[in-house]
This record gives C-alpha cells, structure tokens and sequence, in this order.
C-alpha cells in the first residue's frame, strides 16, 4: 500500500494544498487537491472516492474530476454518508454550477456512481475492505479506516474534533493514522467551535490511550493551519517529547 498525501492543509497557496490523499494511485480520500495535484494521466487511474464529509475543501474537485476523464469507459464510484452525498450533487453537480456527472451526459455514460456507507459496517471496493468511522464535526462526517489486499492497513480521522481511540483500537490495527490536527493550543476556542483538534487537545486522548496500554501506530498530523503552522508544528514536537510518541506532520506529496 503507498499513500500519497496530495494536501495537508486547511488552505491553499501556490505550494499548500487542501488535505486530500491518494492510495496506489486508484482511491482517493477526499477531494478538496486531486485535480491541482495530479496529472490528466495519474487523474484517469483513479477508480472511487472515499468523501469524509460535505465541506468544499473536502469535495471541491469532484465535477472538475468528473469532466477531465469524461473518455474514460468505466465510471468512479463515490463513497459518502447519504448526507454527504446528497449535498455534494445538490451543490456541486446540480446541472448548474457543474453537470450533474451522475447522470448521462452527451451521449456520455455516467462518470460517477455514488453509494452509501454507514459508519462501522464494512464495504469493499477496488479489493480494499473499508470501514467508516464516525466523526463529530458540524456537519455529518467519518474517518475511514481502509485494508489492503495485502493486509496493510491505514487510517483518516477526516476533520474531527472526537474520540480518535475507537480507529486506534479497531481490530483492522491501523499502521498509519492521519489525524486532524488544524490550530495552534491558543486557539483552541476555534478549534471546539468548527470541530477540529489542536496540539493539547490530541494529548488529552493519546494520554490515556498509552495509560491503557494501547498500541499506538504512526500518527500523522494533517488538515494544518496555514497561518499558524510552524506554531502548531513546535506544539507537536513537545507533545511527542513529553509522551514519548511519534508525530509526523504531513506536507504535500509525502509518500508513505
């Protein structure tokens, strides 16, 4: 299994993209940098999307994936809670703001076919087992925790600012698990308000999670602040000192 991480940001620059991961080429998560980061060739390799929730910068790419690969014979499957699907084709492939890409188009077969998840219940696709992982956001959202033909096993928390111990302790045992981690401690207000983690708020469950002798895996820190990033970056470091863990932040095209 090799992951891409195309974005690890809330924002975009000229070389920050938003959070947004690529899996062997052919599954991405979430679609807020698929378009701005891959190639028309590495765009028509990709088979399904897993959707974490409705939120633009989570699902901005979606049409403009939906058009670039309109030769293409088979379509993308879409993955998303019926919430998050439903929003997406009410404001993004509406027939206004995008052609509505689920329904034929010029003679043009459907280029995505959307499915339903529920959070816990497993699904296989593109011979990856699945399982979505309930997140608490404002609007509704999972993790996703995803297994490799080969047994490889990783892990999103997608933007949260919940209980991260049900993906460390599901029996898939994530190796790798990207974590929302998007303001500095000072802002920690902000984070509880638009449902994100911060530095502190990360230690507060990683703390117990090691007091109960949990397994810890690689955890990644993604979904950074552009504006306080080398603030959260420092925080990081301390958390992991003093816990004696490992925190990676991502950054755009690390590979794993």
């Amino acid at each position: 299994m090799r992951v891409r991480v195309l974005g690890a940001h809330n924002l975009e620059t000229g070389r920050a993209r938003h959070t947004c991961f690529l899996i062997d080429g052919v599954l991405g998560i979430d679609a807020g940098s698929l378009v701005s980061s891959l190639s028309l060739v590495e765009q028509g390799e990709i088979r399904a999307l897993l959707i974490t929730h409705q939120h633009f910068d989570h699902a901005r790419d979606i049409p403009t994936l939906g058009l670039t690969t309109m030769g293409s014979a088979e379509p993308i499957h879409l993955y998303g809670l019926p919430a998050t699907l439903e929003s997406v084709h009410a404001h993004l492939l509406d027939g206004q703001v995008y052609p509505d890409l689920t329904k034929e188009l010029n003679d043009t077969p459907p280029r995505f076919r959307s499915h339903s998840i529920e959070p816990d219940v497993a699904f296989e696709t593109l011979g990856y087992t699945v399982k979505a992982v309930e997140a608490s956001h404002p609007v509704p959202a999972v993790g996703y925790i995803i297994k490799s033909p080969s047994g490889r096993c990783v892990a999103f928390t997608g933007d949260t600012d919940g209980d991260i111990l049900p993906i460390l302790q599901d029996e898939f045992a994530p190796e790798v698990v990207f974590i929302d981690v998007t303001y500095p401690n000072r802002l920690q207000w902000r984070a509880e308000v638009s449902g994100h983690l911060t530095p502190s708020l990360l230690e507060r469950q990683l703390g117990p999670a090691l007091s109960a002798s949990v397994r810890l895996p690689k955890i990644v820190p993604v979904h950074l602040s552009l504006h306080e990033r080398d603030e959260i970056r420092e925080e990081l470091s301390a958390v992991a000192e003093r816990l004696g863990v490992e925190l990676t932040p991502g950054y755009e095209d690390m590979m794993l």
